[in-house]
């Protein structure tokens, strides 16, 4: 895990870098296109990343049931039996990545078909090129995942990160170097999407990574796509609330707002969530198989880490109140600064999104893949509702990313309590019956 570890970092590092580079590099109203459509595209990978999570589960539980281990000579002969009924029984489920062709082609044309209805209210300059760049990107993002998925199920964390570090290094590099040369927005757009290709860079130098394009899935390919599409809705949810809450912040803010106008607001939520959410997001297939390991204590397991995300969010938000605004300073223009109340509340209630990811991630792994949904749905519901409200833009997303979340998150928890009260008090019930 060290090396992702140090992937994330670097992401993060990059992230950062990349938006920098383009408040430099573009005008106020270029710089907020591109956030828009920068943001845009994330959510829209972070739709496909429930193709990831479903793939990371599919294949480790597969893999859990196939090699179990035997614990003794009497236990040998049925055990080798179970493993040979589990082969059998699942000789015909299907390998994820070779379903990917078919989940990419169609990502693709609902992209292109919808577009024309909203790809003018992101880039209304570059309509043509930011549509097909978007699709072509999300095409190619679907396989990505399904490589992620793959890789995460079989343990593969150092190939995993040099995979992570690479999509955001070669962004990096293009922006620089768009910057560098003046180039404007389209190049922007590009630096975008081009990461969406790295794992084709991945297959073409691992071996490993290669081999893992033969797994399977645990179950035969209709509830595989089923449970993959229920993880899709709910991963979109999380992409909304995560990189793509801009969009929604831009969509509920009317036409009365000018270019530019939410420059600062949009720049403060996107960098005061990614020192939590984007490492989080990187290690939520190693959350999903840790959990699927501890599926019958699921709750204990989650307890820590949503201890932890709470106490960085609220250190963080106490940091950004006083340093985010001076840091910023340094490097941005102050049309792009918002005030430090505004920094440090936004650190602050990330973690709320933070925690819902956690508990999404064991809800997942416990094969609840309703509730996995219902809480991300109600957390976008929420959200929806309250940058509905007549405020300032700073205060519609600081309380829509408190309350949205929060209630989601609740939702889970809850449902996961009771389920596990359920099931401790069953064995009771079995021994006063047999008394």
């Amino acid at each position: 895990m060290r090396a992702i570890s140090l992937a994330t970092i670097f992401v993060a590092i990059a992230g950062y870098l990349v938006i920098w580079v383009a408040s430099k590099g573009l005008t106020t109203a270029g710089y907020e296109d591109f956030m828009v459509y920068w943001s845009l595209f994330f959510a829209m990978t972070g739709v496909l990343d429930g193709l990831m999570q479903e793939t990371a589960r599919a294949v480790s539980t597969r893999r859990a049931v196939v090699g179990a281990p035997q614990t003794d000579t009497a236990q040998a002969g049925t055990l080798r039996a179970d493993t040979a009924l589990a082969n059998t029984a699942r000789a015909g489920t299907p390998r994820p990545f070779a379903l990917t062709s078919y989940i990419a082609l169609a990502i693709g044309l609902i992209a292109l078909v919808t577009g024309p209805l909203w790809i003018g209210q992101l880039v209304p300059d570059l309509t043509g090129w930011g549509l097909v760049l978007i699709a072509v990107g999300l095409a190619c993002y679907a396989f990505q995942a399904t490589v992620c998925g793959l890789l995460s199920a079989n343990h593969s964390w150092p190939i995993f990160a040099w995979l992570m570090a690479i999509d955001s290094g070669v962004r990096l590099a293009l922006a620089v170097v768009a910057w560098a040369l003046g180039w404007q927005l389209l190049a922007f757009l590009f630096v975008t999407v081009i990461g969406a290709a790295t794992w084709l860079l991945i297959l073409a130098c691992s071996p490993a990574a290669r081999a893992t394009l033969r797994d399977r899935a645990d179950v035969p390919t209709r509830p595989f796509l089923s449970r993959t599409v229920k993880a899709m809705v709910a991963s979109g949810a999380n992409a909304v609330m995560i990189t793509g809450f801009s969009v929604l912040l831009r969509y509920t803010s009317g036409a009365d707002v000018g270019p530019g106008a939410l420059a600062a607001t949009i720049t403060a939520i996107t960098l005061t969530r990614a020192p939590i959410l984007v490492p989080l997001q990187r290690f939520q297939p190693a959350l999903i198989v840790h959990f699927t390991k501890h599926r019958e204590r699921v709750l204990r397991a989650a307890a820590l880490p949503i201890a932890a995300v709470g106490a960085v969010a609220a250190i963080g938000g106490i940091a950004a109140y006083f340093l985010a605004a001076p840091l910023m300073g340094l490097f941005f223009d102050a049309a792009v600064i918002s005030s430090p109340a505004t920094l440090g509340w936004l650190t602050l209630v990330s973690g709320a999104t933070a925690i819902l990811m956690i508990s999404g991630s064991a809800a997942l792994a416990a094969d609840r893949h309703n509730l996995y949904t219902a809480g991300w749905l109600i957390a976008i519901a929420l959200s929806t509702a309250v940058l509905m409200l007549d405020y300032s833009p700073d205060t519609r997303a600081i309380w829509a990313l408190a309350v949205g979340p929060s209630v989601g998150a609740a939702v889970q928890l809850g449902v996961l309590a009771l389920a596990a009260q359920s099931t401790t008090r069953a064995p009771g019930r079995a021994k006063k019956t047999e008394a």
